[in-house]
Formats: C-alpha cells, sequence, structure tokens
C-alpha cells in the first residue's frame, strides 16, 4: 500500500498524463484469429489493459487461420496467468482490471470459412455473439471512440456494420459508425475492403509496413535463411530469442511463461500500441505518428480510409514502426517486471509536462520557446530531447532546435510556410534498469496569430 501511496502522489504532482483519468481512456475490442503470434501478442496486450478500457476480445478467423481457434483454450489459459499475476500488477498500477472483467467481454465472432470472402449481406453466418458485442458497444451512451483491432479477418465487424445500418434507425447507425475506429493488421478477409467501400463514414486504418519490423522477420534469417528484417542491427538485438528469454519467458511469472515463440514475432502488436499510455496520444489521431506507426490519407474517394501505405520516415518506408522500438521493448520488459517484483524493484515510466499549450498558433519567424518539466516515480535521474517529426507534420522546412535538450531553454524559428503545422516531440528518458521514456507533442499551426 505504502508504494501505491507513493505511485499516486507522484503522479499527481505530475499531473493527469501518468495515471489516466477513466472518461479519458481509449475503449477498445481486440479481435484476434488466434494464430500464434496472436497469443504473444495478447500477453503483451493484458499488461496493457491499465491503460485502456476492454470493451470486448472477440475470436475471429482469417484466411490464415481460416477456422479460427476459438474451440481451443489459449485465451482463457492467458486470463488464468494474467489473474494469477495480478496482485502484483496492480502493486504498480491499480488500473489492471481484473480477470472476471476481461472473461465477460470475450466473444466468438464468425469463424465460418465459407464467409471469408463474402460480403455481409450473403454471409452464411451473419449474427454472432462477437458482432453484436460490437453492436451493443457502439451504441451504448459512452461517447468516446470504439477502436476495434483486427488481428484477423475484419469480417466479424463488416457483419456488425451491415446489421446496423440496414436494422436499426438512422440516427443509431450514424451515432455508431461515427464511433468506431478499425485498425486492421493488414486486410486478412474481404471484411476490410468491404467496409472501406460500403461503410464510408467508418474510419479505418490499413497497416502493411509493420512487416518485417514486428513479425516473423524482426531479425535476419529468423525465419529462413537469407530472409532479412527491415529493421536495423541494434533493434534486431531487442527481437531475439535471448532477449525474449531474458525479459519475458523466464522468471517473470506464469503469464510471461505461457509466451509460445522462440522470438519477437508479434505482428498485431502495433494496433494497440497506439492506445499505450505513453503521452504520444496518437489514439487520438493515427496520422499523427506514434508506437504503432504512422498511416496518412491515401485516396479522396475514400477520406476517412487510411493507410501506412508508400510513406516513409527519413526516406526508410519500415521506420515509422522500427523507430520506436527501443522504447516499446523497454517498456514491454518493464510491466513484466512488475509481474513479479514489488515497486521498488522495478522500474515506472516518466512522465513528461510540457510547460504551456501543446497546439498552438505561431508566425512565421517568431521564436518559439520550448520548455518542460518531468517527474520520475522511481525517483530517477531524467533526460530530455526536443525533435522535429517532420514526416509526421507538413512542412516542407528542417527545424533547427536550439538547445534541443534543455528542459527551459530550447526554442526554434518558425519557418514561413503558411497553413502547415510543425511537430515537435519532447522525449524524456530516465536512467532506471530498463530505462523508460514519455513522451509529450507539441503542434505549432503557421501564421495563425497568436498563441493559445
Amino acid at each position: 500500500m505504502k508504494n501505491i501511496l507513493k505511485f499516486l502522489l507522484l503522479t499527481a504532482v505530475a499531473g493527469s498524463l501518468a495515471t489516466v483519468v477513466a472518461a479519458d481512456k481509449p475503449r477498445v475490442i481486440a479481435t484476434t484469429d488466434g494464430e500464434i503470434d496472436d497469443h504473444s501478442s495478447m500477453i503483451r496486450f493484458l499488461l496493457y489493459t491499465c491503460d485502456f478500457d476492454v470493451a470486448g476480445i472477440v475470436e475471429v478467423n482469417s484466411k490464415y487461420q481460416k477456422h479460427g481457434h476459438s474451440k481451443e483454450t489459449w485465451l482463457e489459459n492467458q486470463l488464468d496467468a494474467y489473474e494469477q499475476v495480478l496482485p502484483n500488477l496492480r502493486k504498480h498500477n491499480p488500473d489492471y482490471p481484473s480477470a472476471d472483467s476481461l472473461r465477460s467481454v470475450c466473444r466468438v465472432g464468425n469463424e465460418n470459412i465459407k464467409d471469408l470472402w463474402v460480403a455481409p449481406p450473403d454471409m452464411e453466418t451473419r449474427n454472432t455473439p462477437g458482432s453484436q458485442l460490437i453492436i451493443d458497444t457502439l451504441l451504448d451512451k459512452d461517447p468516446r471512440p470504439v477502436h476495434v483491432l483486427s488481428w484477423g479477418g475484419a469480417n466479424t465487424t463488416a457483419s456488425a456494420l451491415w446489421r446496423l445500418k440496414t436494422g436499426y434507425p438512422k440516427e443509431q447507425f450514424d451515432y455508431a459508425v461515427s464511433r468506431i475506429r478499425i485498425y486492421c493488421i493488414w486486410y486478412q478477409d474481404g471484411g476490410g475492403g468491404w467496409i472501406q467501400k460500403n461503410i464510408p463514414e467508418a474510419h479505418i486504418n490499413e497497416a502493411h509496413q509493420w512487416d518485417d519490423v514486428w513479425d516473423y522477420e524482426s531479425y535476419d534469417n529468423a525465419r529462413k535463411p537469407g530472409k532479412p528484417s527491415a529493421n536495423p542491427p541494434a533493434i534486431q538485438e531487442l527481437m531475439k530469442p535471448a532477449w525474449l528469454d531474458e525479459h519475458v519467458k523466464r522468471d517473470h511469472g506464469p503469464l510471461g511463461a505461457l509466451t509460445p515463440q522462440k522470438y519477437i514475432s508479434e505482428g498485431d502488436t502495433p494496433s494497440f500500441l497506439h492506445l499505450a499510455n505513453n503521452g504520444l496520444e496518437a489514439h487520438r489521431d493515427y496520422t499523427l505518428g506514434g508506437w504503432g506507426g504512422r498511416s496518412a490519407h491515401v485516396d479522396p474517394a475514400f477520406p476517412n480510409h487510411i493507410s501506412d501505405k508508400n510513406l516513409k520516415d527519413d526516406g526508410d518506408r519500415h521506420k515509422m514502426y522500427w523507430r520506436w522500438v527501443p522504447a516499446a521493448q523497454n517498456d514491454f520488459a518493464a510491466r513484466m517486471d512488475w509481474c513479479v517484483k514489488d515497486f521498488n524493484g522495478a522500474n515506472h515510466p516518466p512522465v513528461a509536462q510540457v510547460k504551456g499549450a501543446l497546439v498552438r498558433h505561431v508566425k512565421a519567424g517568431e521564436t518559439v520557446p520550448l520548455a518542460a518539466g518531468a517527474i520520475d516515480p522511481d525517483g530517477n535521474k531524467l533526460t530530455c530531447r526536443w525533435w522535429q517529426y517532420a514526416d509526421a507534420d507538413s512542412v516542407e522546412a528542417t527545424v533547427d532546435i536550439a538547445n534541443s535538450e534543455s528542459w527551459e531553454n530550447a526554442s526554434f524559428i518558425a519557418p514561413n510556410e503558411s497553413g502547415r503545422q510543425v511537430h515537435i516531440i519532447l522525449e524524456v528518458t530516465d536512467n532506471g534498469t530498463p530505462p523508460l521514456v514519455g513522451y509529450q507533442r507539441v503542434i505549432c499551426n503557421l501564421d495563425g496569430g497568436g498563441s493559445n
């Protein structure tokens, strides 16, 4: 209890960013085809359930797992293991939900192989407990968006949206579809493409370039000789068997011990990394970029469809994912420590806090000051770095940040590009084991006429 009070006191001093106010937490429904890499992603997902509200876990199928895996007990086994480590997890963050609350929102969706490439009106299996959970969640009175993660196919989600459109009053359909935020790890059946074309009101993200970063090719020759990874050598070290054994599979409790793979190959993990409470707030708009990648609007005919196709960070089409891997892996390792260690024996992320507005209106040639504070729940030494996320903003200029490692005296000159934005990331790192990072983002609208 003493350590929990210490944690709450420190985060209260830091502001509201370290522990998420319930009304601000993202809401999420994870749909999973039960592939082996989903098992690994689910272990990580459970360790982040303190950061978001889980409205559902729905078992589905995909073109890779055509019959699904709901008849197996892999998910039930993981929830049992989560329940065993939950008392220790709550020493570090009291917001972890009970295992029973998670069990209560588990459902089975459409696992009919005949429906993989069939439009919802023609599906053999139209109504499932999983699609009904999606409908009920989208229609409830909670005003927050609902992030529906497609680790497998999106047919169950497509069926839910079709039923809303054809079987409910227009007002209810409009309300429901305005709240959905779909993150597809590829389109793994006909559902994603059908939603994009037939329910254009729905926000849908089609992610591709996590491939060779987070999946089975996370390091060179991982799956087969001669198959290179998209990750640079230093990043690859964080994905190899030795790292996974040390930080997850051995001596970290029953949940980590369930990890079925030899190395990091979690192709579905990027779908929920935007929801992590790290200060980047990318769940509010996937185009902002963050741990879950970066997307953009790609087709004016479908304004709510975004994708990472053909995007590059610093000329590298995979860097929008791998640039965040060290921070994400260290954060995961720390949370695995939370499964078995007391508060004083583990590390906790620092809380970064920009001084001044996070959204500003500045004029060309104006010197924009950057100042910040931060606090670390463990009293670790903190360092800061300000950097321009040039690929996520819209200016052509490269901004030179003076004193980029200063807490109080950093600044930049606003470029003369009226109507565009500069994105500045504050990155705060502690010296704990492992070192952890917290962020905030400053968005500067150019030629706005004064500050907010």
